[in-house]
């Protein structure tokens, strides 16, 4: 009888630690639906009937030919899609926005889809649990005036005060899509910045057989608001609105359509190139700037930092075929430097920056891009690079993550389009590569030209950094293509440890010098600035998300006691660390007048070979040179790669593990790193050092 009474309470505790267990992989597995319940927890309550008299909802649909903003008589004007839902709290946040932004005109906010069972929409699918349907959000970037020319990013909601919009004239087209696109242009050319709400407060409802299908559809979608040619006269007139000379050009395969910004008296543009020792490459590059450029007006320098003899003669021989001022002055290489001299010595009214292993492969580039960086608003204009003689991005265009500057959309098929055009239409971005980067020459000496302390990587992100920082706009140009045979001329930093360490080292001066840019992008949001390569939804820890304050450490970090005798424990875990140490740039970042803590961080993985380690509870504990112990909870998380590699490990998906230590948290002093596991189905613990040791100062 007791042994089937101790049976029947493992089997309950048993069973406990599976749910547990399988509930924490499901919110891990899913970073939107775990983000949802860690953000909005309490600011979902639904809002009373009445409760904002002063916003009128107007749906999209409903603005067609006759409708007018005087017959909706409310201080603020909220228009919406029909197809999808308004978030409860949407009329506090929009109205509490409006009334703490007197200068602001215009709101928009982010978005999500709310997904609905194919070809039926039953009450059930409307009013299940959220967390069933909600999927793909949508976050915006902050005011990005040649986004907007691109298509409305708007998107689905948006709010503007009335009284500031009643004399904007209604476009009266028979098509809503038409008139409200053409009302976001009118509406944004008042000199003032539209606001952006970074929160979820609308829900747009797609059907479709299951989640994998309608977010493959949503990713790759281009019938969005403002895309094609049936949009170019609202565009040439506000282009005419606006003083600008220019026209629409249509892409005939994509049907999507890109403005061409006219400078009628085309200034000369002086075409920098560092380069040593590759003279196969180099001359690809010129011979293809000569042979698909209808920008008659360029120069080409070549800064060259001590190629051999050999090489130095034929460049000076090439010069006849191909004509360019060839400077040769040896020094160690230093891009910033070599781009620097080649500014100071060229003459030309904009300068564009391009690598020695960039080949030109559309005649129409450089015209595009002078027209755009002639806009006074903008900073630098970059251009989509893909591999050779391939459709496979390169670059399309500079992401601030919280890895680090990124490329996303790297290594992905162009044939398609991903995450609202974001390799298909003209973007503003926190930044663009050097590898082929315009600026107007003015810019370029105002900003003191490239950073010459960041010799080799990270030197255009610095500048496009500054750019942003004096309130210019860095541009990506998606209609802009070349070739960039990457890496051919110094290799590829990432296999070689030197060079790694010198590329950290950079990053690190990088957000020394833009402290406030550290793992934040305006131009991406927060959901989508994990390091990843697709604009998706990816699992971001609570230290990336927000600096670390001076407050109390969540995690409770406990005392106790002394260590087990070593003959008395069982060392069955085993642990990889993964990393281990001091944060460095949190002291630097402060937001809203606080002064962030640095925190000490501890990642890897550990599991219990040959047990169904969804029945253990893992501590880390740090014990100081006394021998006293502190204990933390481990932070559980997913690791779909280390589930991969030990396919006979029963629940090992939530291996990871990553906690972080608040300065002040833990009395100075250098702590070896231990791990206890506690089986929650009996009175088992385990005990493994991680080999490692953490110094708090």
């Amino acid at each position: 009888m007791i042994g089937k009474i101790k049976e029947a309470i493992q089997g309950r505790l048993y069973r406990r630690c599976i749910e547990e267990y399988e509930r924490e992989l499901r919110c891990q597995t899913d970073p939107y639906l775990l983000w949802i319940r860690e953000n909005e927890k309490g600011s979902q309550k639904e809002e009373r009937e009445g409760q904002y008299p002063e916003i009128g909802i107007v749906y999209m649909q409903n603005c067609g030919r006759n409708f007018s903003l005087s017959g909706v008589d409310k201080k603020y004007i909220l228009f919406v899609s029909k197809n999808g839902r308004i978030a409860p709290n949407a009329f506090g946040e929009i109205t509490q926005y409006f009334e703490t932004h007197q200068d602001v005109n215009v709101v928009y906010t982010d978005e999500d889809t709310w997904m609905l069972e194919l070809d039926k929409v039953r009450r059930k699918d409307l009013e299940d649990d959220e967390s069933t349907h909600r999927i793909f959000p949508w976050t915006k970037p902050e005011w990005s005036p040649d986004t907007l020319f691109s298509f409305l990013y708007f998107g689905n909601i948006f709010a503007v005060r009335r009284e500031a919009c009643l004399g904007i004239e209604w476009l009266g087209d028979g098509d809503y899509r038409k008139n409200v696109y053409d009302f976001a242009l009118k509406a944004t050319e008042d000199g003032r910045q539209p606001g952006h709400i970074e929160k979820i407060l609308f829900h747009s409802y797609e059907k479709g057989g299951n989640r994998i299908a309608i977010e493959e559809r949503l990713m790759h979608r281009t019938d969005l608001i403002g895309v094609g040619e049936e949009y170019d006269d609202i565009r040439e007139n506000a282009l005419a609105r606006r003083g600008l000379h220019g026209r629409m050009a249509v892409d005939e395969q994509t049907g999507i359509s890109y403005p061409v910004y006219e400078v009628p008296e085309k200034p000369l543009v002086s075409i920098v190139i560092p380069s040593k020792d590759n003279p196969d490459v180099l001359r690809q590059c010129i011979r293809s700037v000569y042979a698909h450029t209808d920008y008659s007006n360029f120069e080409i320098v070549v800064v060259d930092n001590g190629s051999a003899e050999g090489v130095r003669g034929e460049l000076e021989n090439f010069r006849k075929e191909c004509p360019f001022t060839y400077l040769y002055q040896p020094m160690d290489f230093n891009f910033s430097h070599m781009c620097n001299v080649g500014v100071e010595e060229s003459k030309g009214e904009y300068i564009l920056l391009l690598n020695d292993d960039m080949e030109v492969i559309e005649d129409f580039w450089l015209t595009r891009m002078v027209g755009q960086a002639s806009l006074k608003h903008v900073g630098s204009v970059g251009a989509k690079l893909l591999y050779p003689n391939s459709t496979m991005i390169q670059h399309a265009g500079v992401n601030n993550t919280v890895s680090g500057p990124g490329h996303k959309l790297k290594q992905l098929d162009d044939s398609v389009s991903y995450y609202y055009g974001r390799n298909r239409l003209v973007y503003d971005m926190i930044g663009v590569t050097g590898a082929c980067l315009m600026i107007r020459r003015e810019c370029y000496l105002a900003m003191g030209g490239l950073y010459e302390g960041l010799a080799v990587a990270y030197n255009d992100v610095d500048l496009c950094f500054r750019l942003y920082s004096k309130g210019l706009y860095n541009v990506q140009r998606n209609d802009v293509v070349l070739y960039h045979h990457e890496s051919l001329s110094r290799g590829d930093d990432l296999k070689d440890e030197r060079k790694r360490k010198r590329l950290n080292d950079e990053k690190r001066l990088l957000y020394k010098r833009h402290p406030k840019l550290y793992r934040h992008d305006p131009f991406l949001g927060i959901l989508l600035n994990n390091g990843e390569p697709e604009y998706s939804c990816g699992w971001l820890e609570q230290y990336e998300l927000f600096p670390v304050f001076d407050v109390a450490d969540e995690r409770m970090i406990a005392e106790s006691g002394k260590l087990p005798a070593p003959e008395n424990m069982n060392q069955a875990i085993l642990i990889v660390v993964e990393d281990c140490g001091k944060e460095e740039f949190s002291k630097a970042v402060t937001e809203n007048g606080h002064k962030t803590k640095t925190y000490y961080l501890v990642k890897g993985w550990a599991y219990v070979p040959g047990a169904d380690n969804a029945r253990y509870q893992f501590k880390i504990l740090l014990v100081n040179g006394s021998g006293k112990v502190w204990e933390l909870p481990v932070q559980k998380r997913y690791r779909k790669d280390v589930a991969a590699i030990l396919p006979d490990e029963t629940n090992v998906a939530l291996a990871g593990f990553c906690n972080w230590i608040v300065e002040g948290t833990l009395p100075p002093d250098t702590y070896a790193l231990w791990m206890t596991a506690k089986d929650g189905c009996s009175r088992q613990r385990l005990y493994r050092s991680m080999e490692k040791t953490l110094t708090i100062e």
